[in-house]
């Protein structure tokens, strides 16, 4: 019989960190049938690597590879993955018992919804709770915050074709996932419950890119998915799906913004939208 979930962790070079994860996966409990794909993805440190080759032994699913990067890595361990919901699992974070619990539930109890999200705790360089809040795509295209760390099915990466392999910088691949969700009108939910851990390092991907390094990720977001932002004809898509007026937005400052940097490609002023009544 096929797991329920299928737990996938890219590993690079993080051999130290590793049974923290996997022993938050059995403390968790989940009810449902569990499975874990460990991505080898290319680690160079011996120690990782001699870890690795200890936890294959225990019987855990591991695959090595040639060094793809992390979009790479989760892509081949969902390609293999045999569940019906998956839960991308960094190889230093800790998974909490919501996740394996209620979320799928959630997913299990509901077809009209497609992700389940929630909160965090920050441990290592940063400590206190990171609470991401309801789901708003107005929010999501002006900057991240929803993790990787989330449950959805497997027909949703099926959908989307997986996660973007050509960013230019490795850690916001989840940031243009979960744009290309929202383009294609999937459902998130948001548990409201701390899900998982959240290790902070001094040299994570994100805290480690550069001013140009971000500019360049946030070209290459932009140019990809303004088109989708356009073609969705946004009176339909933004005022009316999440029932928000233009008032509203012309209010919100960063909205307003993103929304004139946008439509400077297309000589759409936003006071023109603005006037527009629905």
């Amino acid at each position: 019989m096929n797991p329920i979930l299928s737990i996938i962790i890219p590993c690079y070079n993080h051999g130290k960190y590793i049974h923290d994860t996997l022993n938050s996966i059995e403390s968790a409990s989940s009810k449902y049938s569990v499975e874990v794909i460990i991505i080898n993805d290319g680690s160079t440190d011996e120690f990782t690597i001699s870890v690795l080759n200890e936890i294959e032994k225990k019987g855990y699913n591991v695959v090595n590879q040639i060094n793809g990067g992390l979009g790479n890595a989760r892509n081949k361990g969902i390609k293999l993955a045999k569940g019906k919901y998956i839960l991308p699992l960094d190889s230093d974070n800790k998974v909490l018992k919501p996740y394996l619990n209620e979320a799928v539930t959630i997913l299990e109890d509901n077809k009209l919804i497609d992700i389940v999200y929630g909160n965090a705790t920050y441990f290592g360089k940063k400590e206190g709770s990171w609470i991401v809040g309801d789901y708003n795509v107005l929010r999501l295209i002006t900057g991240n915050y929803i993790d990787a760390c989330a449950i959805y099915r497997k027909s949703v990466w099926e959908l989307v074709g997986g996660y973007d392999e050509k960013m230019p910088a490795m850690g916001v691949e989840d940031w243009d996932f979960w744009l290309t969700c929202s383009f294609k009108g999937l459902r998130f939910y948001y548990l409201n419950e701390n899900c998982y851990e959240y290790r902070v390092l001094k040299d994570s991907m994100i805290h480690s890119l550069t001013t140009e390094k971000s500019e360049e990720v946030f070209q290459y977001i932009e140019k990809k998915h303004y088109h989708s932002i356009i073609n969705e004809k946004l009176e339909n898509f933004f005022f009316k799906r999440f029932n928000e007026n233009t008032t509203q937005i012309a209010k919100h400052i960063t909205i307003k913004n993103l929304f004139i940097s946008i439509f400077k490609k297309i000589g759409i002023k936003l006071e023109s939208l603005i006037n527009v009544k629905s």
